[in-house]
């Protein structure tokens, strides 16, 4: 069944104020509803930054990611797919979508939840650090490695 779905899945760039608002319900129910952040700390002072991606299956937006510009290079964050529609690719279309926009030669990083270290390392992405806490949950930094 997650095959049909992957086929499905449709990622593209946030452009109107109805898909902003899309990205931020997807964020409440995944980040504040599901793992209890506060909203001040999920929807912050990078919202009107970032460029936003928002994936669809069929005309449902099930995921979003955003990524900007830092002084240390392009970070994406924010990465979050519906309960219910996780484990079919969703995250992986949104990334590689990303980072098919992504100049060669930029510096990309994240912040991964430790449950999703694998996840990044099968995409590309390698870890970098100790280990850190971020709003009570455990991180690693990773930055990715384009391959030639």
């Amino acid at each position: 069944m997650s095959e049909i779905y992957q086929m499905n899945v449709k990622v593209k760039n946030v452009k109107t104020s109805a898909e902003k608002s899309s990205v931020i319900s997807i964020r409440k129910d995944v980040f504040i509803k599901g793992m209890n952040i506060p909203k001040s700390l999920e929807i912050d002072d990078n919202e009107d930054d970032a460029h936003y991606v928002l994936a669809y299956l069929g005309n449902t937006p099930v995921g979003t990611a955003r990524w900007r510009r830092t002084d240390e290079g392009i970070k994406f964050e924010r990465f979050a797919v519906l309960d219910g529609f996780r484990l079919l690719g969703i995250g992986r279309k949104m990334t590689e979508f990303i980072l098919g926009q992504i100049p060669k030669g930029e510096h990309i990083y994240l912040n991964s939840q430790d449950t999703a270290i694998e996840f990044y390392k099968n995409i590309g992405f390698k870890s970098v650090g100790p280990m850190f806490e971020e709003v009570g949950i455990p991180h690693q930094k990773m930055i990715y490695i384009r391959g030639e």
